[in-house]
């Protein structure tokens, strides 16, 4: 069933949360400044992954072991973005995450909490399990808009100068007409050419006359030379086929070996769009450009602040992948839209902020520090880690 709504990127995390069938082994796989990343939880993001990536199960292993260093890191940056919030002091009223699920059962015809309890164990989940990464997911976002959007600005002069730059090749369109042609060669070739023109002029089907009369390689398709720019033909042919008239046929004109007859049944003038009509498409180009950048900032800032201590070095290459995708279909609900994957659009000088109604704040006058300073054992892991067999990010987390 077809996802729909704005809950669509933060539902599919959720019902992803717990692989099916998997058992419940809380070995902990990392630890991120005190919070864990369970093995649990670290397999059902390789089963998102893999599911994503539309993975066989013949290239599962090999999928794995090149992209399981990946997996974790983006495993530990979501432990560390809520824990900034946490920092912030944003909290998430429990009647809000309870409305979400109502509005989940309600668009999937769920009447009572038995029916969504035996869909969710079905799709390998508890519905503890849903609430908490839909609140993850959520948080994660107010993080995200704070820290990172509203930061950013794009101002009308960067969106006029991005325009000037790419208007010629991007944004303008050379004028351009579907030409069809005539040629008449032997004795009195000029008389037979004004001949058909002028047949051409009164009705008569120029395609069928080109079939009959013509001596060029276009006789077959009835003269279609196709849709042509300037630059396609040569000077003398473009002077005349461009001075024509959509319907226009044109007097008989000395071309190589004979005489020609154009006609041109389609002209369209040479445009270029305008800046008010591109502007919403350049704004969101660099947007998404300016927010990649903010994010790798901000999450490289998280991680020179962290512990993160790896306990394990090898972990499993084979998980359980649900036979099918998760059916639940997401309500509409008053969800920001997830920002790493594309800043969305936006007023002219700022990213939006989001607004949850369910998301509060809690005033601090100095909020306490989830992570310690850093320290030189324990550098930041590496944004990109080189694949390997198990899930290690270098360099070595400090213990």
């Amino acid at each position: 069933m077809k996802l729909h709504s704005p809950l669509r990127t933060l539902l599919a995390s959720a019902l992803l949360a717990v692989p099916v069938g998997a058992q419940v082994l809380e070995r902990v796989v990392a630890k991120v400044n005190g919070d864990i990343v369970t093995l649990t939880e670290f397999q059902a993001r390789q089963v998102a992954a893999a599911q994503a990536a539309r993975v066989t199960p013949d290239r599962l292993e090999a999928f794995l072991r090149d992209n399981n260093a990946r997996i974790l890191q983006e495993a530990v940056d979501e432990l560390l973005i809520i824990q900034r919030g946490a920092e912030l002091g944003f909290q998430l009223r429990p009647e809000y995450i309870d409305q979400i699920i109502e509005d989940i059962k309600k668009e999937n015809g769920i009447e009572s909490d038995e029916q969504m309890a035996e869909q969710l164990r079905r799709e390998g989940l508890a519905l503890s399990d849903l609430k908490r990464n839909i609140t993850r997911s959520i948080l994660r976002n107010q993080v995200l808009s704070r820290e990172v959007q509203q930061k950013i600005t794009i101002g009308d002069d960067e969106l006029r100068a991005a325009y000037e730059q790419r208007k010629a090749t991007e944004f303008s369109q050379a004028a351009r007409v579907h030409l069809h042609e005539i040629l008449v060669t032997g004795d009195a070739a000029a008389a037979r050419a004004a001949e058909l023109a002028a047949r051409a002029r009164a009705g008569e089907d120029f395609a069928a006359l080109a079939r009959e009369h013509s001596r060029s390689a276009s006789r077959a398709a009835g003269g279609d030379l196709g849709v042509l720019e300037r630059g396609d033909l040569n000077a003398e042919l473009a002077r005349v086929a461009f001075a024509l008239e959509a319907g226009g046929v044109s007097d008989p004109f000395p071309s190589g070996d004979g005489y020609r007859v154009l006609k041109v049944s389609e002209a369209v003038a040479a445009q270029t769009a305008p800046f008010d009509e591109v502007k919403p498409k350049l704004q969101q180009e660099l947007q998404q450009q300016r927010f990649a950048a903010a994010y790798d900032t901000f999450i490289q800032k998280l991680r020179e602040k962290a512990l993160v201590d790896v306990r394990v070095r090898e972990v499993p290459l084979e998980v359980a992948m649900p036979a099918a995708a998760p059916e639940l279909v997401a309500p509409v609900a008053p969800a920001p839209s997830a920002p790493a994957a594309a800043a969305p659009a936006a007023p002219e000088r700022s990213f939006a902020v989001p607004e949850v109604e369910g998301v509060t704040t809690t005033p601090q006058a100095r909020p306490e520090k989830v992570a310690p300073p850093p320290r030189e054992a324990a550098p930041a892991p590496s944004p990109t880690p080189s694949p390997t067999p198990g899930p290690s990010p270098s360099p070595t987390p400090e213990r």
